[in-house]
């Protein structure tokens, strides 16, 4: 007897529980171009900050007085356009993460459009691509010849 009473709850627990799972209604599932606004939106937020704090170094770095030792000139430039080089990096990303939003929105928007917003895209990345690329040489090259004027300036107090 006091077996199928601790059955009888068992079961009515179980069923109390069960019925009230399926009351609560689950969350809808975010689509998945939702997912990708959202971390592009963030992203963007993100460079965006970036760039305007980088604004700020170049213009502090550009506000440090000359020197008379033109190796150090030398340096300040190197470092002045390596900075600059940065930013505009920065602003490539910024613009790319704004056109891929634009694309997703206007699929959203207009889904028959998919082929024409294809084609248009797959021209955007290369084009990005290529100049990030070049981006990248640009700064490549210039902080090797910072390092190398650098140990020039390091070599010449050592001697």
């Amino acid at each position: 007897m006091r077996e199928r009473i601790y059955l009888t709850l068992a079961a009515a627990l179980l069923l109390a529980g069960w019925g009230c799972a399926a009351a609560v209604p689950q969350p809808e599932a975010a689509h998945p171009a939702d997912l990708v606004v959202t971390m592009l939106e963030r992203h963007l937020g993100q460079l965006n900050a970036n760039v305007d704090r980088l604004d700020k170094q170049l213009a502090d770095l550009q506000k440090v007085p000359e020197t008379q030792d033109p190796t150090l000139r030398e340096i300040r430039a190197l470092d002045l356009s390596g900075w600059q080089v940065h930013q505009q990096q920065l602003k490539v990303q910024r613009e790319h993460f704004r056109f891929a939003l634009e694309q997703l929105r206007q699929v959203q928007a207009h889904p028959d459009n998919k082929a024409r917003l294809l084609e248009q895209w797959t021209r955007h990345e290369q084009e990005y691509e290529r100049a990030l690329d070049d981006l990248r040489q640009q700064r490549h090259q210039l902080e090797q010849q910072r390092h190398k004027v650098e140990a020039q300036v390091v070599e010449r107090y050592l001697r």
